[in-house]
């Protein structure tokens, strides 16, 4: 493997020289005091990895690496700290993307080894189709999930790395300011420290997403970062049938097979709270106006009673909906199924909100549990 060193201290690239030159896979083939020089070659010397320093007084060495990897997509980069505990957070424990100054002879014959392997691995993989014909797939109801064409799902490093990618995706193709990402990914950050985690951040959802066949996925131009992947995702394809002014069965069991949660449900982000209760809304909505319609129309089937429980689930103390289901059941003499959801019913009002149900609920129960009793 072809590398090059970058640290602005001579005397520690000298070490850094020395040890890599004990292990037969790794050529060096060029080093750097002065860290942007390497910029204006990168593209010539085509470096297989660059070991490189994070603490530099010219230039940060995380910002460094976000430049290096716009202009060589193919590239493995080992950050290289004495001390910055606020960076060294930002990645796994045991990562190969770092190493600790003093520099072990040990700890980086696990780099090493790791770098063989991923270097195997893209061998492999240069013969497949090339980023520009891949789809990501985005599932963004109930719980976030990523996968590429061949089925393999995103394995996310950090829990702000999975919310950068899903708060890039959010935004649909539109450039995102850095200073907002700070804002909402890092609150409570210095610039500093946000800046830092922000940088690594990104660079791991690079390789991660180099990884997966998709290079040159996040542009940065402008002070904005912008996620550049083709991807299909569950939330088009509900907006697709939402968008329709007639929908008819099969478009509700579209919504009934998309909508398996609430919008990035089990994330918990808080700038997703007002679209997750929107979309939310829009499809309560749209299950309401279908089942009303056809229980007005004296229509009962298995797919009827699946759009009401998805309602309920939806809000599980909605009046309207427990009523449409006390009638759907009523309605068909199925007592036993009646009597067990109307009980769930209570024993959840009354553990959850302290509450009976109102009179107008229990008379509608009433009604159809004894009647022809």
């Amino acid at each position: 493997m072809k590398a090059i060193l970058i640290d602005d201290e001579p005397i520690a690239l000298e070490v850094l020289e020395s040890i890599l030159s004990s292990f037969k896979e790794i050529e060096i083939i060029k080093s750097y005091t002065k860290p942007n020089e390497v910029l204006g070659e990168i593209g010539e010397l085509q470096p297989d990895v660059v070991f490189l320093d994070i603490e530099m007084g010219e230039i940060n060495g995380l910002e460094l690496a976000e430049s290096l990897m716009r202009k060589h997509n193919n590239l493995e980069i080992v950050f290289i700290t004495a001390y910055s505990q606020y960076a060294v957070e930002a990645f796994e424990i045991n990562a190969i993307d770092y190493l600790l100054k003093p520099i072990q002879k040990k700890r980086l014959i696990n780099t090493i080894k790791r770098l063989k392997k991923k270097s195997k691995k893209y061998n492999m993989d240069s013969g497949q189709e090339t980023s520009s014909k891949r789809i990501l797939q985005v599932n963004c109801f109930g719980n976030f999930s990523v996968m590429n064409d061949q089925g393999r799902l995103f394995q996310w490093r950090t829990k702000k790395a999975k919310e950068l990618f899903a708060y890039l995706w959010f935004h649909r193709g539109r450039t995102v300011p850095k200073t907002l990402i700070l804002e909402t990914i890092f609150p409570g950050k210095t610039l500093e420290e946000g800046t830092a985690i922000l940088h690594t951040t990104v660079y791991m959802l690079r390789t991660g997403l180099r990884d997966m066949g998709f290079a040159d996925a996040i542009y940065y131009v402008n002070e904005c970062y912008q996620l550049n992947v083709h991807n299909e995702n569950d939330l088009s394809k509900l907006m697709e049938v939402i968008d329709k002014k007639k929908r008819d069965k099969e478009d509700i069991e579209k919504i009934l097979n998309i909508y398996k949660g609430s919008f990035l449900e089990e994330e918990g982000y808080h700038w997703s709270l007002g679209s997750q209760q929107r979309y939310k809304k829009m499809v309560f909505s749209i299950f309401d106006e279908y089942v009303t319609a056809k229980l007005n129309n004296h229509e009962y089937s298995l797919f009827i009673e699946a759009c009401l429980l998805k309602m309920h689930e939806m809000d599980p103390f909605d009046a309207k909906v427990v009523r449409d289901i006390i009638k759907y059941y009523g309605r068909q003499n199925n007592k036993a199924s009646l009597k067990i959801f109307f009980d769930s019913y209570v024993e959840r009002l009354s553990n959850e909100m302290n509450l009976n149900p109102d009179n107008i609920t229990l008379d509608f129960y009433s009604k159809y549990y004894y009647k022809n009793v």
